[in-house]
């Protein structure tokens, strides 16, 4: 099955065919999920986390399922004295020490009134979490603070916080611990699309070794995102998940083309619309040692329904190819 999607860069038109298998199977709480972030637990839990209410919790013992819902990671919403604080929105969680970290965001559709908070617990059970609120990254015009992905670096020595939706897309900034900007740190741009076919958001950060070198993946979500009929955008520009890399962990990043993701408009497809599968995005990257490397995500089957609560999750296997490039395998 082949995927095919139109992406525009400046004023050339390009066309790229990518394979795309379909999602791997997911029985139990499959639907109505958002932005998903997945955590592995010892060896067969695994826990899900979702955008919307108090950060809904579902395990199961197998990616595949059957996943159950467990309750809210904070069921009376964010401490944060925003609009929006009891329906949070795209959880990101870490193990780091003794403590699993879940930063999130609280914001209302279209406002840039927004915040990066995060809580934290020992077990990521329903009910463990600890709330500690607004980071204290500013908020500016040029960016929105939503979306957040930490990527940690050098096992710990490092951590890098990636945030952004529209206006001028993916910023970053230095923590010095999970809980705490690092002393005169300020927001700088990884990523950015000028042609105004939807934003770039939902950034998510990991590295990988490739003959003998460290690269730095940023994926993204770009095109419109939960458009329903009749209001559906052109084919091509809805959802679909990119991916630019780096050799550095905080800027730099090209496409397979070596075409700029920040000043030039780049970005190489790693998944687009295909068969029931519509506007594939809110992704996130794990891996997993009894079956590799995982990309995560939410999509929309036209067979079941565009509404938010109809979202689905997916996943698929991935790999490298021989340039080291990120290729959807199964």
């Amino acid at each position: 099955m082949n995927c095919l999607i139109l992406l525009t860069f400046l004023v050339v038109a390009a066309t790229a065919q990518v394979q795309c298998p379909d999602p791997q199977p997911c029985s139990g709480a499959c639907g109505s999920v958002h932005d998903p972030a997945i955590v592995k637990k010892g060896k067969d839990s695994y826990y899900r986390f979702t955008t919307f209410g108090g950060i809904s919790i579902a395990t199961a013992p197998d990616l595949k399922g059957p996943w159950t819902v467990q309750g809210d990671a904070l069921p009376g919403g964010s401490i944060i004295d925003l609009p929006g604080n009891t329906s949070i929105w795209a959880p990101d969680v870490h193990h780091i020490g003794n403590l699993y970290y879940m930063y999130y965001a609280v914001s209302t559709g279209g406002s840039q009134n927004s915040a990066i908070g995060v809580a934290s617990s020992p077990s990521m059970d329903s009910g463990t979490w600890t709330d500690h609120g607004s980071l204290g990254i500013l908020q500016s015009s040029n960016y929105n603070l939503i979306d957040p992905n930490l990527l940690i670096v050098d096992y710990g020595a490092s951590l890098l916080l990636s945030f952004g939706s529209f206006w001028t897309d993916i910023y970053q900034i230095e923590l010095s611990d999970p809980l705490t900007i690092a002393p005169g740190a300020s927001p700088y741009q990884l990523d950015f699309n000028s042609t105004g076919i939807g934003s770039v958001e939902g950034s998510y950060q990991f590295w990988w070794p490739t003959d003998g070198t460290i690269y730095y993946y940023l994926f993204s979500s770009s095109g419109a995102c939960c458009n329903t009929p009749p209001n559906l955008p052109p084919p091509g520009d809805e959802y679909h998940i990119n991916v630019c890399r780096s050799e550095t962990p905080n800027g730099g990043f090209v496409d397979k083309n070596g075409v700029s993701c920040l000043s030039s408009n780049g970005g190489s497809l790693v998944l687009g619309s295909h068969d029931n599968v519509y506007a594939p995005g809110g992704e996130g990257v794990m891996y997993d040692s009894d079956v590799g490397l995982v990309l995560y995500y939410h999509y929309v089957n036209p067979t079941i329904g565009y509404d938010s609560q109809d979202f689905q999750f997916g996943f698929n296997i991935f790999s490298f190819d021989a340039e080291g490039w990120p290729v959807v395998t199964g």
